[in-house]
């Protein structure tokens, strides 16, 4: 199936769908390798994240810096301004309600993930 043979590389970070539909539910793989990965926040849709191998931190809350809508109800913004840290490693799991900025930093490092994005 094309939609879960697709892989879109941004910067130094790799996303595959690997399942499900958009507009409900969908399972993808996520490697983020010695990058600042981009700031999000989803005004309808809950991340649940879970590291496969790696590390990272996790930067959550806050508020982010100048977003722009990449999609309807889908921010991005360079950076979080005030969040939390959060050191995540292999078998941690994040959940991240809709709303809530997240950004995941893996300068100096790589990490796997599984997400699971339940939209709602």
């Amino acid at each position: 199936d094309a939609a879960r043979a697709s892989v879109v590389i941004e910067e130094k970070k790799a996303v595959a769908l690997l399942g499900g539909k958009k507009d409900s539910y969908a399972v993808y793989m996520v490697v983020v390798n010695n990058a600042l990965g981009k700031a999000e926040v989803h005004d309808r849709a809950r991340d649940v994240w879970y590291a496969l191998s790696g590390s990272a931190e996790f930067i959550l809350g806050g508020a982010m810096k100048n977003p722009e809508e990449k999609h309807s109800g889908e921010w991005i913004a360079a950076e979080i301004e005030n969040g939390e840290r959060i050191a995540v490693g292999s078998g941690d799991i994040v959940d991240v309600p809709a709303g809530v900025p997240h950004q995941i930093d893996a300068r100096g490092g790589r990490i796997e993930l599984l997400i699971v994005k339940i939209n709602g």
